[in-house]
C-alpha cells in the first residue's frame, strides 16, 4: 500500500526543490545528526503537508518512539521515564539544527534494562507454575503504568514467561493425547517442567536478539521512521541496507515462500504477503500471522520462539520444489500448520488472468488483478492495462453476460496504469486528479480516448484491503455510474510518494546515508472528493474479514485529512443500471439466508479478543482458546458455499510452466466456492435485468 507508482513529470518540481535548496549550516560530522537533520529538512520542504516541527511535534516522537520500543511497558522503569522527560520539548530542535541526545539516550538505557532483565531472567522461572490459580496479564500499552523498581518489573516479566509456558504446556497436552509413543507419555509435572524449560530458553533468545543482533543503527532507523511516520503513515525511512532488502523484496526471484518475515513480541510474523506467490496460493498465510513453528518436509519443526529473522529465513528458504511446514498463529487466536512448496518466485503469477462462471446459460466473465503494474528499467515488462485489455477480448469472444473485476485486496501499483485501465470501460473524460503541495491539480486522462474495449455489465470488488490505485480505479467506475462496487469500504490511502535519498541533499552521491519515501502529492476523484481516509463506499455492502481490526488509513492518528477540490466536467453512462432495483434485490437474498449479519456478529467478537487480557488459568485459557476456533471456524464456513460454483479459465496458456499451470488449477478451485464472488456474480444478473435484458438475449460482440 505503501509503494505506488505515479507520474514523474509531476513529481519533478518537488525533487528539483529537494536537490538545490542547500542548508544555511557547517558540515555535521556525526553520521546520525547529518541524517536526522537532512530528513528534517526534506519533511519541511518537500512533504505534500508538513506538521509543524515544534515543542507538540516533539512531544509526539518521544511518547511514539518511546511506545515503539516498549510497547508493553516492561523495559523502562518509572524512573527511566523520568529521565527521559527533559527532552520532551527539545528533539524538534534535534530534528532542526542540535545534535542527536534524546536517542543516545533512550539507547544506552535500553540496553541497560534488557541486559538487567536477562540475567535476571533464570531465576524468574526456577519454580513451578500454578496455573490453576485466577490470573491474567495485560500488555496493552494504554492500559499499563510503568514499573516502579525492579520487583514490580519482575512481576510482568513472570507472568510473560508464565503465559508463555502455559502456550506450551497445553500443546504438549494435545500431543499427548493424539500420540500413542511412549516418549510422548510425560508426566504432568514434567511437561509443565518443560514447559517453563521452553519459555525461559524462548525469552532468552528473544532478549539476546534485541540486545545483541539488533544494532544501534537499526533502533535508529526506528526512530527516524517514528518521526517520518508522524509527518504520514507512509512517509517512510530506510536506513541503506534496509533499502537493499526492500529493493530484493522487489524484485520477487529467489527460491522461497512468497512473504516478507518480520518480528513482534519475540516471535517471527508474516509482514506481508506477496500475490501469487507459494504461501499466497494456500490462501491460509496472511499478513499479521505468527510463525510459532518451522517445519522441513516430515521432519519434526523447530519451535522458532525468539529467533532472529535471518536464522528464521534460513528455515524458511531452502531447495526448490521442496515442502517447508509453518505453524501459524492466526489473528484470531487459532493456530494452523500450513505446507507451502517452495519455489522461484514467478512475476507471471501476480498478471491479471480470467475465468468464466456458468449456471445454466448464464456466464459471467470474472477478471483477477492482484497489484497495477507497469513496464519499468530497460528490459520493460508487461502492462496491466493491456493485459486487462487481452483478458475482456477473451471474456467477450466467450459471450458472457457480465464482467466481476476482483480488486480485493489489491494495494495499488502504477498511477499511468490505472488511468489506462479506467479508459477500457470509460470513453472520456478524466480518471483521477493530482494536487501537490502547493495546491496545484493536475486531472489525468486516458490518452486513447474513445476506445472503449468492454461497455457491458461491470462489477468491481473491493475490501479493506483494496488501496491507492485500487481505490481511484473504482472510484472512477462510481462516479461515472459505470458499474457496481460490491464489498467493504475500500482503505482510504490517498497520496503518492517518492523515494529520495538522502545523498541528494548532500551532494555527495557516493556516501549512502539512506532513502526516505516521501509524500509529495494526493489523489482526488473527479467528483472531487478525496479517497483519503474514506476510501471508497460500496454500492452493495459484503462485510471484509477484518474491518474490525483497525487496518485501514482512518485507524492512524498521523493520516493526512480528508478534504475536496472542485470537480472535474464529466458524463456519466448513458446505459447506468438502477442502483435502487439492485440493492433491493441484493438486500432481499441475503436477507434471506442472515449470513451477513452471522459474519459481522462473528469478525466483531473475534476482534474484540485481541483487546482482552492473557489468561493464566489453564482451564480459562483453554476455554477461550475453544471459543476462538469455534467462532473463527463458523466464521469460514460463512464464507464459503455449500455447493461449488461452476469455474473455468479462459484460454489456458499452453507454455505456462508446471508451477504456474499448479498455481492456476489451486485458483480456479479456490473461487468454485467464494460466496462474495457468487454475490457479485448475482448482481450481474441483476443488472441485465435492470436493463431490461435476459442474459440468454445477449450476444457476442
Amino acid at each position: 500500500m505503501k509503494k505506488n507508482a505515479f507520474f514523474a513529470a509531476l513529481c519533478l518540481p518537488i525533487v528539483l526543490l529537494l536537490v538545490t535548496k542547500p542548508f544555511n549550516r557547517a558540515p555535521i560530522d556525526d553520521r546520525y545528526d547529518r541524517i536526522l537533520h537532512i530528513v528534517g529538512q526534506m519533511l519541511k520542504q518537500g512533504h505534500y503537508s508538513p506538521k509543524n516541527l515544534d515543542n507538540q511535534f516533539s512531544e509526539k516522537v518521544h511518547h511514539a518512539y518511546l511506545k515503539e520500543l516498549d510497547e508493553e511497558k516492561s523495559l523502562f522503569l518509572q524512573g527511566d521515564i523520568d529521565d527521559f522527560k527533559p527532552f520532551q520539548q527539545s528533539i524538534d530542535e534535534e530534528i532542526d539544527h542540535a545534535p542527536v541526545d534524546f536517542f543516545y539516550k533512550v539507547n544506552d538505557r535500553y540496553k541497560q534494562r534488557l541486559s538487567e532483565i536477562k540475567n535476571r531472567l533464570a531465576d524468574l522461572s526456577k519454580s513451578p507454575y500454578d496455573f490453576s490459580k485466577k490470573d491474567s496479564l495485560v500488555t496493552e500499552f494504554e492500559l499499563r503504568s510503568y514499573p516502579k523498581n525492579a520487583k514490580a518489573q519482575d512481576e510482568f516479566w513472570t507472568k510473560k514467561l508464565k503465559f508463555i509456558a502455559l502456550e506450551k504446556l497445553v500443546d504438549l497436552q494435545e500431543q499427548k493425547e493424539k500420540s500413542k509413543a511412549d516418549s510422548l507419555q510425560l508426566t504432568d509435572a514434567q511437561m509443565e517442567e518443560k514447559a517453563r524449560e521452553f519459555a525461559r530458553t524462548t525469552m532468552d533468545k528473544s532478549l539476546d536478539r534485541m540486545l545483541n543482533k539488533t544494532s544501534d543503527d537499526d533502533r535508529f532507523s526506528m526512530f527516524v521512521t517514528t518521526i517520518t511516520n508522524l509527518m504520514d503513515p507512509h512517509t517512510d525511512f530506510f536506513m541503506p541496507v534496509e533499502k537493499r532488502a526492500w529493493n530484493e523484496k522487489l524484485s520477487g526471484k529467489f527460491y522461497g515462500i512468497g512473504a516478507l518475515i518480520g518480528q513482534e513480541n519475540g516471535y517471527l510474523q508474516i509482514s506481508s504477503v506477496s500475490p501469487g506467490g507459494p504461501a499466497w496460493r494456500t490462501g491460509e498465510v496472511n499478513d499479521g500471522d505468527l510463525i510459532m513453528k518451522i517445519g522441513e518436509g516430515e521432519k519434526a519443526p523447530v519451535d522458532v520462539a525468539g529467533f532472529d529473522i535471518p536464522d528464521g529465513v534460513k528455515l524458511i528458504r531452502g531447495d526448490k520444489g521442496t515442502t517447508v511446514k509453518l505453524t501459524l498463529k492466526k489473528a484470531d487466536g487459532t493456530v494452523k500448520v500450513v505446507p507451502i512448496e517452495r519455489e522461484e518466485l514467478k512475476l507471471e503469477e501476480t498478471f491479471a488472468k480470467s475465468c468464466i462462471i456458468s449456471n445454466g446459460e448464464r456466464k459471467t466473465g470474472y477478471l483477477f488483478l492482484p497489484k497495477f503494474y507497469t513496464p519499468m528499467g530497460d528490459d520493460g515488462g508487461r502492462s496491466c492495462a493491456d493485459d486487462v485489455a487481452t483478458e475482456l477480448n477473451k471474456l467477450k469472444a466467450a459471450g458472457v453476460d457480465g464482467i466481476v473485476m476482483d480488486l480485493r485486496n489489491n494495494g495499488g501499483g502504477s498511477l499511468y496504469e490505472v488511468v489506462k485501465m479506467a479508459g477500457l470501460f470509460v470513453p472520456s473524460g478524466p480518471m483521477v486528479q493530482v494536487r501537490d503541495g502547493d495546491g496545484k491539480v493536475s486531472p489525468l486522462f486516458d490518452r486513447d480516448e474513445g476506445n472503449v474495449v468492454y461497455d457491458g455489465p461491470l462489477v468491481v470488488m473491493v475490501n479493506e484491503f483494496s488501496a491507492s490505485a485500487s481505490e481511484i480505479f473504482a472510484a472512477a467506475i462510481q462516479d461515472y455510474k459505470r458499474g457496481v462496487i460490491v464489498g467493504s469500504s475500500s482503505y482510504g490511502k490517498g497520496t503518492v510518494q517518492r523515494p529520495i535519498p538522502l545523498s541528494r541533499m548532500t551532494g555527495q552521491p557516493e556516501v549512502d546515508l539512506g532513502t526516505v519515501h516521501l509524500t509529495i502529492q494526493k489523489y482526488y476523484r473527479v467528483n472531487g472528493s478525496s479517497t483519503q481516509l474514506k476510501g471508497v463506499i460500496p454500492d452493495l455492502v459484503l462485510p471484509g474479514s477484518y474491518e474490525n481490526y483497525k487496518v485501514r488509513e482512518k485507524d492512524n492518528e498521523s493520516a493526512l485529512v480528508w478534504d475536496e477540490i472542485k470537480k472535474q466536467g464529466y458524463v456519466t453512462w448513458s446505459k447506468a443500471p438502477d442502483l435502487n432495483f439492485l440493492s433491493q434485490r441484493f438486500k432481499n437474498r441475503v436477507d434471506s439466508t442472515a449470513y451477513l449479519s452471522k459474519i459481522q456478529a462473528n469478525t466483531a467478537w473475534l476482534a474484540a479478543q485481541r483487546e482482552t487480557a492473557l489468561e493464566l488459568n489453564i482451564d480459562r485459557f483453554k476455554a477461550k482458546d475453544k471459543a476462538i476456533n469455534e467462532r473463527a471456524k463458523a466464521t469460514r464456513e460463512l464464507f464459503q458455499l455449500s455447493k461449488e460454483m461452476n469455474v473455468q479459465r479462459v484460454g489456458e496458456d499452453k507454455e505456462a510452466s508446471p508451477s504456474s499451470a499448479s498455481y492456476n488449477t489451486r485458483w480456479v478451485n479456490s473461487l468454485k466456492k467464494d460466496r462474495y464472488l457468487y454475490e457479485a456474480s448475482r448482481v450481474i444478473d441483476d443488472i441485465n435485468e435492470s436493463l431490461g435484458k435476459s442474459p440468454v438475449s445477449m450476444k457476442k460482440d
